[in-house]
């Protein structure tokens, strides 16, 4: 399991910084990539490939937040 990223968001609306989504798009495609879907793992991918390239700005995606909180309480039932 790799480590996971951190939560930067901006301070106007609240959206992930592109850096910090990038970072959790390419956390969760290395987690899909150990889970065997390669389908997930190429999907992940590919938008991590697309914002880094992208001018700084913010991101509101529903199912990157709904994939933060899985971790986020996956890591508080570890502790």
């Amino acid at each position: 399991m790799s480590r996971v990223p951190a939560v930067e968001r901006e301070g106007v609306l609240g959206g992930l910084t592109y850096q910090s989504a990038v970072n959790w798009f390419r956390f969760l495609a290395d987690e899909a990539y150990f889970e065997g879907d390669a389908l997930k793992y190429s999907e992940y991918m590919s938008r991590a490939d697309r914002m880094e390239d992208s001018p700084t700005g913010s991101i509101h995606s529903k199912d990157l937040e709904e994939a933060i909180k899985k971790w986020a309480s996956k890591k508080s039932n570890e502790s």
